[in-house]
């Protein structure tokens, strides 16, 4: 059991926001000509630290999520703007440097053009909220009702506030700025229910088929959260159908003294 008390349970953004909120993705999909993943390969000229200017670039496109781009080299323009375009193999520690995620696009000339606040997104949860976007459905998901987490208790043997690390061999989803992985390791905070002595290896259990509707354990960096716990399984299995970080202590609290 952790003995520290410095993990907290933190809103999921932690200020790292991949547009602006007066610009809601929702937007972005529906008037972007070409939605793609890929990677910076190119991008000239290279930024002076101060000013970001227009750049061109090439990208390694691997998936569309919206309009006609088949994998491989796509050439593409990015207009003056508050962030800048680098090669994955020299970008900065820079915030604002962009190497890789999902490339909204225009076709305003010869080749696709960056639009948006930020053109480029390379947050953690942007593949989720893309996903959810091209759906139809709000970009972000609502947190568990009180429903979800009555039958998550029910089912549960343990509950643990419990600060997670994904398993680097099981990664399903990459992004730029942290992969997600299937399994993970949990280190107990407090438990809520049941009884835990200390980390655990664990597994997610089924999730539902909705677009962007599933979550994951963060690899190379911790994120708590709230964990139900079925031990009758080996490892046992995370049975949350609702990203555990969304979950308060107070919240399962009152659910308990019911």
């Amino acid at each position: 059991m952790r003995t520290d008390t410095t993990t907290t349970e933190r809103p999921v953004d932690g200020g790292d926001q991949a547009t602006d909120p007066a610009e809601p993705i929702t937007e972005l999909v529906a008037d972007a000509d070409l939605i793609v993943t890929g990677t910076v390969v190119e991008a000239a000229p290279p930024v002076d630290g101060t000013t970001y200017g227009p750049q061109t670039a090439t990208i390694e496109v691997e998936t569309t999520l919206k309009g006609d781009a088949a994998p491989g080299k796509l050439a593409i323009t990015k207009p003056e703007s508050s962030y800048f375009l680098a090669e994955r193999t020299a970008a900065s520690t820079d915030r604002k440097a962009r190497s890789g995620g999902i490339f909204v696009l225009r076709n305003t000339g010869d080749t696709p053009t960056l639009f948006g606040h930020v053109g480029v997104h390379d947050h953690e949860f942007a593949p989720q909220w893309f996903a959810r976007a091209l759906a139809g459905l709000p970009a972000k998901l609502p947190p568990p009702t009180t429903d979800q987490l009555a039958d998550w208790a029910t089912r549960a043997d343990v509950i643990v506030f419990a600060a997670a690390t994904g398993d680097a061999g099981s990664v399903e989803t990459h992004t730029p700025r942290l992969d997600w992985a299937g399994t993970g390791t949990l280190e107990p905070i407090e438990v809520l229910k049941g009884d835990l002595a200390g980390a655990v290896a664990v597994t997610r259990g089924p999730q539902p088929t909705t677009p962007g509707g599933t979550w994951g354990f963060p690899v190379g960096r911790e994120r708590t959260g709230v964990f139900f716990l079925d031990t009758s399984s080996r490892p046992p299995t995370v049975v949350n159908t609702a990203a555990p970080w969304d979950v308060h202590v107070q919240q399962v609290r009152r659910l308990l003294r019911r």
